[in-house]
């Protein structure tokens, strides 16, 4: 796997883009905790520096432009940036909770030029209604989806899973099916920034195969197309399924976190980070603001975590692991939120369940293992 980091072209070909840290709901698992954080992120870009960082990500190679927030359309120029982006040759997606949503807004959108809209859901009414603090956010967010297939715009739905939710997934699933999503990505509830203060929404260790179970299951329903979280996995019996995805080439198992090799964050501020779930100053490697976004990715020593990952920087119960020169620790968010170290990862299926004779002999057979 050395081998491999040290032959992959460094580019950010993906990007998740907080444009605005303002947000009009205080939701019990933001992990940035905005709106209440003990982290302010300070002065927000100009609309200015953010056309020209769009320049920037696309001279590095930017294919997928992700526009977050807080809450994205609150910042006013969301639409300058992602036509901006868009003409740059940036495939563009904005995620968001869908209370803003009306049909005018819909429009826009697509008037726009953006590839499909990402509406968060954390369960049935009264369970995503309670986790959002708003009694009218779902009612408002089933209206947005209505609304952006109205405009043919494809539409995403995102489930931060947790302990409340998690008997309610397959309720979910069909509900989402009719609403006719295109695509439903599910991730694992992460305690840190907001959710630190309710860890009994958290899932245990012991609660995840059950939600790989109904991941696999979901998959082979189709339903509606699955599109599981980075922080969810690795090397279990599960992984095949977990992994598999109708694009050809990929592999079926998982091949670490490319946080700061192939994608990057920036925060409101103009800050960069690997990942935008990163929480934490410690991953900050510069600021657009002062420096070049080019300067910051090429930086000799930038994003060690994941560049300069050597087996030693393994630690707890991934030291020693047969699958750790390739998994490395999994999701880097997820281990730095739970353990503490990018390389220890508590909530690895692999801990828990073991690994199959036929996930070994299939990795085996790729020189993987």
């Amino acid at each position: 796997m050395r081998e491999i980091l040290d032959r992959i072209r460094l580019r950010p070909l993906y990007c998740v883009w907080e444009i605005t840290s303002q947000c009009n709901m205080r939701c019990l698992h933001c992990a940035s905790n905005l709106g209440e954080s003990d982290r302010p992120r300070g002065e927000e870009l100009s609309s200015s520096e953010c056309l020209r960082v769009c320049r920037e990500l696309a001279e590095l190679g930017c294919g997928k432009l992700v526009l977050s927030g807080g809450e994205a359309v609150l910042r006013p120029d969301w639409e300058d940036i992602a036509r901006e982006a868009i003409r740059l040759g940036m495939f563009v997606s904005l995620i968001t909770n869908g209370f803003l949503i009306d049909k005018a807004l819909a429009r826009r959108m697509r008037e726009a030029g953006l590839c499909r809209v990402a509406i968060s859901l954390d369960g049935l009414e009264p369970t995503h209604n309670r986790m959002r603090r708003n009694p009218r956010s779902f009612e408002r967010a089933m209206d947005a989806i209505a609304f952006l297939r109205e405009e043919g715009l494809p539409v995403n739905a995102v489930t931060h899973a947790n302990r409340d939710n998690l008997a309610e997934l397959p309720a979910l699933e069909k509900l989402l099916a009719e609403a006719g999503i295109d695509v439903w990505r599910i991730q694992f509830g992460v305690p840190l920034g907001r959710m630190r203060k309710y860890p009994e929404l958290v899932l245990r260790p012991e609660d995840l195969p059950a939600l790989a179970d109904f991941l696999v299951a979901a998959k082979k329903r189709s339903l509606v197309t699955i599109s599981v979280g980075d922080n969810i996995g690795y090397f279990s019996h599960h992984e095949p399924e977990l992994r598999a995805a109708r694009e050809s080439g990929k592999l079926p198992f998982w091949s670490g976190c490319y946080a700061g090799c192939l994608s990057v964050g920036i925060e409101s501020n103009g800050n960069v980070k690997g990942c935008l779930s990163l929480q934490s100053d410690e991953f900050v490697e510069g600021n657009v603001k002062r420096n070049p976004l080019r300067e910051i990715w090429e930086r000799p020593g930038a994003f060690a975590y994941t560049r300069g990952f050597e087996v030693k920087s393994l630690a707890g119960a991934c030291e020693g692991c047969e699958y750790g020169e390739v998994c490395r620790g999994g999701c880097t968010f997820l281990a730095f939120a739970t353990s503490g170290r990018c390389h220890d990862n508590p909530y690895c299926l692999h801990r828990i369940c073991g690994t199959s004779p036929a996930l070994r002999a299939a990795l085996e057979g790729t020189g993987s293992a």
